[in-house]
């Protein structure tokens, strides 16, 4: 019914000042409690969407939802079916003359399936399904949901009339509080109905429709309608079982009644002909009825079972408190744990196994059941064959239940309602009928209607906030309750509120079981054509949940978003656009009051991370964002300070690094920002530190910057936060360690660093060289401003760095390395080898060649791997393994000159040097071996180490006399006086001995042998070297008197010295021991001696005489000459030994003119003017002239030789006897060398 006049005008009005009046109250409480649970469901007001059914003053009476539509009746008998969840109405229609009391539907809709297919769609279509509505006025009505008739050109859906022959109208003459259709109405037309009359009335529906106050003469047998059962009272709520619709329970003032239906499961079914031609009705659902061996007449409509009325509910207030039926589909009902929801966790529907029993919950007053039902045993005779219940489940409350719905299999969810308890119990009750409603004659209940009214309500005290409530049936506990802060709330009663469910979607699709008696609840076919639940509301804030304990002191602004489109606790927030969000498919559900509609359901991730920021649970929302980054609305504008470049890790080759090329490759890469849900997921984190910062939770703070600023460039910003409090140890361990692009501000790095070079110099090293390693010439920070900030750090004397000290030692090789970035290797050689790194200054040297910086400083190249207490303790070979690389590296460059030895062995030379002289010994030796081995000292010059030769004597005979006499013996240009010196000071005897024979001085040198070394066989072997007669005699006078060196020269005299000559000179008296041996010795050898000889001398007598008889036979070969003709030899004169060559290559080549020419200048052996020339020939056959013989060919004429060969002989040569002698002599000097051509053929063979 309507309610009082004006309340239409001042609806928003109260809305606003009920809201206003809270909102001090939830301020005042909040400040002195907080609750840290967070709610399980999030609401949303639907009151502004439903501005059509407040039309007129109307307010909600009854609803009901299914599948994706709401059906709501009003005070003013108004149906209004609307779709969901955008709440648009389809259509509306005037049904009934007051107020709606009860609406059902059929078919009920199938469990929910994750993907609706258009087969499942088309199956469970508008126009398949009926609506039946109850009212106070008696009436009940049934037309489908939308007309069959289609609209016209240009006519909207919601216009359509219904056809006559869709309207079923049933007139009981008594108001009807409930009516339930059969779920097989379309077919069976059957229904059933009760009200204040007190009867359970069985209804068949003509096909044709019909009105009026009786019925067609249709089913059961009987052309009126059936009462089930009647006399106990006012019949307030009936029910079909979901499962499978074989029970049906009502209730009524004493109590609640199940009984079977007239359907029956497929494996109860037995067939006959009889049952169906008599029950048109009921054929159209299952082709067969009957249980037990017993027809269907016998089984359908018979009552199982009877529970009486809770203790608690007295008879007075029996019809007051309407109680609430609800049979559970255990395959709509939620599986996943009840935090799932909460924190993100994916939803799942399967079956609950619990047999072939059907569960009943019934809420009534303050008390709730859960009812079993079981279907009985199909044996004949048998008790409770036909199915009984038992209640296995009692809860008291403390509220009265306006709803009630399980909402997993161990989760129970209640409507409550909240009486003041000063109030009188009776005020929570509807408002009595006006005067002319007609009242049951039998019913003995009292006159107070529970029709939920708002009008001729009596005088009311004021309601306290409703609540919904979930509650574990396991441990009988609250688990939470929400308080819907709802319209007028202070006077409605318990039938005004209104529950209705819509199952959660799930995840994957679920088919119908197989062989199941829940299979007949509903064909496959309708399973099939389940609508799945659309999506849900997104964006609202939740209302606020009260645990059990601070529940009862608050009567808070829920926060419901209000039709205004405000919401509470926190003014001016815009509502937004109601849709149903991807990510929210848990269970929808709906509140109706006379004046308002809530709608809650699960809360999302995005509620989750609402609620966890709302609370300052930073870390917790970072982390779900971390998990789950869709929860961020890509739509979000207020991260503009996060907007910047996504940094990549960059991998450099160093070896190969261009920076033209590191250019030109950022330069042509697309840039890419970050995603909404990184910015929003850093801003989270931000905040997230902030508050550990401020509970000083410094080094759980700096973990979480590297958990949560990545590589963003805020990490600037919070690296000075930790350094202005002197925390930046707590976040130097999680800041970037790799080479980004593009990079992050060096300045990070740096603070850092400059931070730990004033505090710890281990750690800098550590951060510089190993954590934020370079890579090649790319380093996190600017290497230019550490080097000039370390080089101030060593030269201020004020800090406690000492040269040589260890944190010296590392700030050094922190230059060192800072240098080799910036590519000054000679910077970085200079450092190193401050520090003595042999390893790294070796290196830099090869790889850089960078002998040229150390050769003003060659002693600390040397000594890089000699350190101070290796100079003391050392021995010689352990020092030149030390020194080996160095030197060999200034060998390597003595033949470049760029480390000449004069430069080497000037520094080496030098005091200042420690072991100077030992460096230098090294370095001269490995010098001169070096060109001894390659042959380069070839003259008496030296090479480049003959002005060091004195210094090598010295240095030899000090640190290696074995190598000294070497040196003496391969060595000329050092000088002898003082090689000689050197050795005599040192008293190197065989040395000396070399010196004194090289100065001439042998008989100082065989009594230095004699007196110092008593060594008569090196004695012997000097005297036989030398061949000097005085030396052996000096060595025979010294001898005599000595026995062991007369036994020795007896055996080791060989054929230096006459043996008789020796033994004649022994003193007869001087006794030597073994000169017997000796002596047999000497005549052993000497005829071994003479052995030899005389063999070697028959041999040579015959080879003499052979060279004798051949060299007879060739002087006595005349040798042919051919005088006449003309010169064959150039023009052009020759030196002789250019035509000797000539003459020997026509030789070789088969010339014959060897006696017709002269083998030297090649003339023919004749004269112009016939004076004969003297010539000689050699046995060889080969001639030449005296002239060219005797000296060289002189340009001149033939005329002008002969003139002067004329001269010669004037001159006396040819007249006088001893002229021709002394020309003979001259001439002989001459020809003895033999025939020069000859002669070099033989020297050219042998060079062959």
């Amino acid at each position: 019914m309507p309610p009082p006049p004006g309340a239409d005008q001042d609806h928003n009005d109260d809305v606003h000042s009920v809201y206003a009046s809270s909102v001090g109250e939830e301020d005042g409480e909040d400040k002195d409690e907080e609750d840290d649970e967070e709610p399980r469901l999030k609401y949303t007001r639907l009151t502004k969407s439903l501005a059509g059914v407040y039309r007129n003053g109307d307010a909600v009476s009854t609803s009901v939802v299914f599948g994706d539509r709401m059906v709501i009746g009003t005070h003013n008998g108004n149906i209004h079916i609307l779709s969901l969840p955008s709440l648009a109405p389809l259509r509306t229609y005037h049904a009934h003359s007051a107020s709606v009391t009860s609406i059902s539907i059929s078919p009920p809709p199938p469990p929910p399936v994750a993907i609706p297919t258009r087969r499942h769609k088309d199956a469970y279509h508008d126009r398949y399904i009926s609506v039946a509505s109850s009212s106070i006025d008696g009436l009940v009505c049934a037309v489908p949901l939308l007309p069959s008739t289609p609209p016209a050109l240009g006519q909207s859906l919601s216009t359509v009339p219904y056809a006559k022959s869709e309207i079923t109208l049933k007139n009981f003459k008594r108001p009807v509080l409930a009516v339930a259709l059969s779920p097989n109405f379309r077919a069976d037309r059957t229904f059933l109905s009760g009200g204040l009359a007190g009867n359970l009335v069985l209804s068949v529906a003509p096909t044709s429709g019909g009105s009026g106050g009786g019925w067609m003469t249709l089913g059961m047998g009987s052309a009126k309608d059936t009462i089930l059962h009647s006399g106990e009272g006012t019949i307030s709520a009936i029910a079909w079982s979901k499962e499978s619709p074989r029970y049906v329970a009502w209730a009524n003032e004493q109590g609640i009644k199940i009984m079977r239906s007239h359907i029956i499961p497929p494996t109860l079914q037995k067939q006959t002909t009889e049952d169906i031609a008599g029950n048109p009705g009921m054929a159209g659902w299952i082709p067969g009825f009957g249980s037990g061996g017993k027809s269907a007449s016998e089984v359908a409509w018979k009552r199982i079972s009877a529970i009486e009325r809770p203790e608690s509910i007295t008879e007075e207030i029996a019809s007051l408190y309407k109680p609430r039926l609800e049979w559970i589909d255990r395959r709509s009902l939620l599986t996943s744990e009840s935090g799932d929801a909460a924190t993100g966790g994916t939803l799942n529907i399967k079956d609950v196994d619990w047999g072939d029993k059907e569960k009943l919950l019934v809420g009534w007053g303050g008390t709730v059941w859960v009812i079993d039902v079981f279907p009985g045993s199909e044996q004949a005779g048998v008790e409770n064959n036909i199915g009984w219940a038992q209640i296995t489940h009692i809860l008291q409350t403390d509220c009265i239940i306006s709803g009630i719905h399980m909402y997993t299999p161990s989760l129970l969810l209640l409507l409550a309602y909240l009486v003041n308890p000063a109030s009188n119990s009776d005020d929570a009750a509807e408002a009595p009928l006006p005067p002319s409603a007609p009242t049951s004659p039998g019913s003995s209940s009292s006159p107070k209607s529970p029709i939920a009214s708002p009008r001729f309500r009596r005088g009311r005290i004021n309601a306290l906030i409703p609540e919904l409530r979930f509650i574990d049936l396991n441990t009988s506990e609250e688990v939470s309750a929400d308080e819907l802060m709802m319209s007028r709330f202070e006077g409605l009663a318990v039938g005004d509120y209104h529950l209705g469910v819509l199952p959660a979607t799930p995840t994957a699709v679920q088919g119908p079981p197989d062989n199941d008696e829940s299979a007949t609840g509903l064909s496959a076919s309708l399973w099939a054509a389940a609508l799945a639940p659309t999506q849900l509301f997104s964006g609202a804030q939740s209302v606020r949940s009260f645990g059990t304990a601070s529940r009862r002191n608050s009567v808070a602004a829920s926060g419901i978003t209000g039709g205004t489109g405000t919401t509470r606790g926190g003014k001016g927030r815009a509502d937004k656009e109601i849709k149903w969000g991807e990510d929210e498919k848990g269970t929808k559900i709906y509140i109706t009051s006379p004046y308002d509609v809530v709608f809650a359901t699960e809360r999302s991730q995005k509620d989750h991370l609402t609620w966890m920021l709302d609370r300052k649970k930073y870390a917790d929302a970072w982390h779900l964002i971390d998990r789950h980054p869709e929860v961020v609305d890509p739509d979000t504008t207020s991260l503009s300070m996060y907007d910047e470049e996504e940094r990549k890790v960059i991998h450099v080759d160093i070896d190969y690094e261009s920076d033209s090329t590191v250019t030109s490759s950022a330069k042509q890469r697309s840039v890419r920002r970050y995603s909404t849900a990184e910015k929003e997921k850093r801003r989270i984190g931000e905040l997230w530190l902030r508050d550990l910062i401020d509970a000083g939770e410094w080094q759980k703070a700096g973990e979480v910057c590297g958990r949560v600023l990545g590589t963003s460039s805020r990490w600037e910003y919070w690296v000075w936060v930790f350094e202005a409090a002197r925390k930046i140890e707590e976040i130097t361990a999680h800041i970037p360690t790799t080479q980004l692009s593009p990079p992050l501000p060096s300045v990070i790095y740096e603070i850092v660093l400059a931070h730990y070079l004033n505090s710890d110099r281990r750690k800098f090293r550590e951060l510089l060289l190993e954590t934020w390693k370079p890579e090649g010439t790319r380093t996190l920070y600017d290497a230019r401003t550490l080097v000039d900030t370390i080089i101030l750090k060593i030269q201020n004397r004020e800090d406690e760095i000492h040269t040589g000290d260890a944190d010296w030692n590392i700030l050094q090789e922190c230059l060192a390395k800072l240098y080799m970035v910036l590519q000054e290797p000679r910077n970085a050689l200079k450092r190193y080898m401050t520090l003595k790194n042999a390893d790294e200054a070796f290196r830099l040297i090869r790889e850089y060649r960078l002998v040229d910086t150390i050769r003003d400083d060659i002693a600390s190249l040397i000594l890089l791997r000699v350190s101070a207490q290796q100079l003391s303790t050392a021995t010689i070979h352990e020092l030149e393994e030390a020194t080996r690389e160095a030197i060999t590296l200034l060998i390597d460059e003595a033949d470049r000159g760029i480390v000449s030895p004069q430069k080497v062995v000037k520094q080496l030379e030098s005091d200042n040097v420690p072991a100077g002289k030992l460096f230098l010994y090294f370095y001269l030796r490995r010098l001169w071996k070096s060109q001894h081995r390659e042959h380069q000292i070839l003259t008496s010059s030296g090479g480049f180490l003959a002005e060091f030769e004195d210094l090598m004597v010295d240095l030899f005979a000090e640190y290696d006399r074995p190598l000294l006499m070497e040196f003496l013996k391969d060595s000329h240009n050092y000088s002898l006086e003082k090689a000689s010196a050197v050795c005599e000071r040192r008293n190197y005897i065989p040395e000396l001995v070399h010196l004194l024979s090289k100065t001439g001085q042998t008989k100082r040198a065989l009594f230095l042998i004699i007196d110092k070394l008593a060594d008569v066989t090196q004695a012997i072997a000097f005297a036989k070297q030398q061949d000097d007669p005085d030396l052996w005699r000096d060595l025979l006078d010294y001898s005599m008197d000595k026995p062991a060196f007369i036994r020795g020269l007896l055996e080791n005299v060989g054929t230096a010295i006459d043996p008789i000559t020796l033994v004649r000179r022994i003193p007869a008296s001087l006794q030597i021991e073994g000169l017997k041996e000796a002596l047999g010795k000497i005549l052993k050898e000497y005829g071994v001696q003479w052995s030899i000889c005389d063999g070697v001398a028959k041999a040579m007598t015959s080879e003499v005489a052979r060279g004798m008889e051949s060299l007879r036979h060739g002087q006595r070969r005349g040798v042919k000459f051919q005088v006449g003709g003309s010169s064959i030899t150039p023009t052009r004169p020759e030196s002789p030994g250019t035509a000797m060559e000539r003459a020997l290559e026509e030789e070789q080549v088969g010339s014959s003119n060897t006696s017709e020419a002269c083998g030297i200048c090649k003339k023919r052996f004749s004269s112009a003017n016939g004076t004969q020339r003297t010539l000689v020939a050699f046995a060889c056959g080969h001639v030449f002239h005296l002239r060219c013989i005797s000296r060289p060919i002189t340009a001149g004429s033939e005329d002008d030789e002969d003139a002067e060969e004329g001269e010669v002989v004037q001159s006396g040569y040819g007249r006088s006897v001893s002229a021709k002698v002394t020309r003979a002599a001259l001439l002989g000097e001459k020809v003895k060398k033999g025939c020069s051509v000859c002669a070099k053929r033989k020297r050219e063979e042998i060079m062959v």
